[in-house]
């Protein structure tokens, strides 16, 4: 499997859970030195694992299909895809009418065209085996107010049920996973503590998210069990979409 934007974060928290639970993964992203000694954490970490790092920017064909390859020279297949790599932004102080084209390029290029490319790239190997699953990260910020992001992930996600669409008759899923407000370091860094008591009064169940929460529904997507279910947008929230 393929997780991209891995070098930090959720990308990388998603890609030890995955490697904790048996799966052979593939960390990709534009930093080579972080995701390398991301992937080298989680080879310390997780006895056994199999893991391994290519760097990719996911806005550059030829990179997207070279990461697909790396993955089929280390594991023989690509049976999933997370299309996690991003840009978040500065989503309050952007407001559209005040977004320079070349951002708007920029956040456009990462978030849509970027899981475009990478699908792309896996499409080939899945069809080969007639089964594959590919999930996109999308956003609550897609259903609010938050500048060039927002429309980028409403974009996402009308992507995931379009490639759903083409890509059903070969036995691949395509589904996407919107988290809502995230307790991690990229939060941190641009929300400031008013604003993370906001989010945290926003949600039903009174707190912040975590990765692991989020983690649940990205595995049971990469199933067996979920063949049936593709096309779809799962807010993974605490409840925050009730509130909006």
């Amino acid at each position: 499997m393929i997780v991209t934007g891995a070098a930090r974060g959720l990308g990388r928290d998603y890609a030890g859970m995955f490697a904790a639970d048996g799966a052979s993964v593939l960390l990709a992203d534009l930093d080579a030195q972080s995701v390398g000694d991301a992937a080298a954490a989680i080879f310390e970490t997780v006895p056994g694992a199999r893991v391994g790092s290519v760097v990719a920017d996911v806005t550059d064909p030829a990179q997207t299909e070279a990461m697909a390859a790396a993955a089929l020279d280390a594991f023989g297949r690509i049976d999933v895809l997370v299309n996690n790599a991003g840009i978040w932004g500065d989503l309050e102080r952007s407001p559209l009418l005040e977004t320079a084209p070349d951002y708007w390029d920029l956040v456009m290029a990462v978030n849509l065209r970027g899981p475009l490319l990478c699908t792309q790239a896996v499409v080939g190997a899945m069809r080969e085996v007639r089964w594959g699953r590919i999930i996109n990260i999308s956003s609550m910020g897609a259903y609010m107010p938050a500048g060039v992001y927002g429309v980028s992930k409403l974009g996402l996600n009308q992507l995931t049920f379009a490639l759903a669409t083409e890509l059903g008759p070969s036995g691949i899923t395509v589904n996407a996973v919107a988290p809502g407000p995230i307790d991690n370091e990229a939060t941190r860094l641009q929300v400031p503590p008013k604003g993370i008591q906001k989010m945290i009064d926003g949600t039903a169940v009174g707190r912040m998210g975590t990765a692991a929460d989020l983690f649940g529904m990205i595995r049971f997507l990469a199933t067996e069990e979920a063949g049936w279910i593709t096309g779809q947008t799962f807010g993974v929230n605490g409840g925050f979409s009730s509130r909006l």
